[in-house]
């Protein structure tokens, strides 16, 4: 990977970082400011709503696997015929490589609920 692309993708991820974090600190002072703490426990929700959607999105997407390498044709079942097997493989990369792009979204996620997570807990 050049480094261009890396820069690239590391912009976005501390760019979801910041528009969730974002999200969710207006979430609390919002709460704090007008005493109405549930903002602040609808917005923690949805965030972690999202971020199951988008892992189970991912588990599906990548073929219910971790693994990011293309299944071997001789895995597949012996009664697909070749059209068979190649239309599955064919599917299997895009949605792979759909997978791929909600990395974008879950990572930050992640790191949000671990930054609110150490904030909430060691500096309160």
């Amino acid at each position: 990977m050049d480094a261009k692309k890396f820069i690239k993708r590391f912009l976005i991820l501390i760019l979801n970082f910041a528009v969730f974090y974002g999200i969710l600190r207006i979430s609390i002072e919002v709460g704090e400011r007008t005493g109405q703490a549930w903002l602040y426990y609808l917005v923690t929700v949805l965030l972690a709503v999202a971020l199951v959607a988008l892992f189970v999105a991912f588990f599906i997407l990548n073929g219910f696997t971790f693994n990011t390498n293309p299944t071997d044709p001789e895995e597949l079942p012996d009664e697909w015929d070749e059209e068979q097997k190649q239309a599955f493989l064919e599917k299997q990369e895009t949605g792979k490589r759909k997978a791929k792009k909600l990395i974008y979204f879950i990572l930050p996620l992640i790191m949000t609920a671990g930054v609110s997570f150490i904030e909430l807990h060691f500096f309160r």
